[in-house]
């Protein structure tokens, strides 16, 4: 349970499409560190119902009117960078403090400009990397913490997406982000050296990558990605001295020590203690880290900075495989 030690942060949102209003949303209305202040969508009708299913009177169709006139302490603007790039922008201009989804930004270029912004005028940032907020994966690092350091860990993410993607985004910065910032979060320290392959499979953009991260801290992640595969998987194994944990983040869990072929199971709502998608695939505890860093003035895990560091390894990665 949350504990509350300060007034509820005002939150303004912009953008309530169907990720914001699934995820984000409700985690703001059912954290008690946050009030949701006003809303705002070009859409008319998307607003309306957001603003219904949340309770939400103070609605806006333009950005800039909404910051305004209701004053929040901090704004989410949730939606495709293509279209959000310039608003964040703005918004850090305006030392407002900001979450994002991710990716932070199309390009390594406009990733660097928004790090820039929200250092220059002291901005709280955070980007939804809410897989490293895990409840499933916390408890599992909690419990190995006792064999020792993680030596290696594996992220693999596949989906079936068999067709060309055409939009703005590759890929990569699409969701191969999510598993290069998991990696980061549970290897620790810097990555000092890369080993990678991409392939485009039935594709002419590359929809296969796998990559060898080495770190500062000793430890190896490995990282394999594909979208023509036959389901869609978020997985981490995890492995310190002695022990280990097989983890689907948003369902069942398994974790081994000491030779045992036993082990013991848990899943991602049990240990999250929510049937709710937004508790236990993450999103809440991602919400709350930003909410606590308003209030405290000490940057959130994911921040800006942080997410930039993420967004450069992504570029290695690209660069320096063998594409075929």
């Amino acid at each position: 349970m949350t504990t509350v030690t300060a007034q509820p942060v005002r939150v303004g949102i912009v953008g309530a499409g169907s990720l914001a209003t699934r995820v984000h949303y409700p985690s703001l209305t059912k954290s008690p560190l946050a009030r949701i202040v006003g809303i705002c969508d070009l859409d008319r009708d998307r607003l309306d119902r957001a603003g219904e299913e949340f309770a939400v009177e103070a609605r806006f169709t333009d950005y800039r009117t909404m910051l305004e006139t209701v004053a929040p302490e901090a704004v989410y603007v949730i939606g495709q960078p293509e279209y959000m790039y310039g608003i964040w922008c703005w918004c850090l201009s305006h030392g407002l403090d900001l979450f994002v989804e991710k990716p932070l930004g199309l390009t390594l270029h406009q990733a660097t400009n928004l790090a820039y912004l929200a250092e220059e005028n002291r901005c709280i940032t955070q980007v939804g990397f809410q897989r490293r907020a895990s409840p499933v994966l916390m408890y599992a690092q909690s419990e190995l913490a006792a064999y020792g350091p993680v030596t290696h860990a594996l992220c693999s993410f596949y989906k079936w997406q068999p067709e060309p993607m055409l939009g703005a985004r590759d890929h990569m910065m699409d969701d191969g982000v999510h598993a290069i910032d998991t990696l980061r979060a549970v290897c620790g320290g810097e990555v000092v050296d890369i080993h990678s392959i991409t392939r485009r499979v039935g594709t002419p953009d590359i929809n296969f990558f796998s990559a060898q991260l080495v770190f500062d801290t000793g430890a190896v992640g490995v990282l394999v990605n594909s979208w023509t595969s036959g389901r869609r998987v978020f997985r981490v194994d995890l492995h310190v001295p002695g022990a280990c944990a097989e983890l689907d983040l948003e369902g069942v869990g398994h974790i081994y020590s000491d030779g045992s072929t036993a082990g013991s199971d848990v899943t991602a709502q049990s240990i999250a203690g929510s049937d709710a998608f937004y508790a236990y695939a993450g999103f809440l505890n991602k919400s709350e880290e930003f909410l606590r860093a308003v209030r405290t003035r000490h940057q959130a895990p994911s921040h800006f900075g942080d997410a930039l560091k993420t967004m450069q390894i992504a570029e290695q990665i690209l660069h320096r495989s063998r594409a075929i």
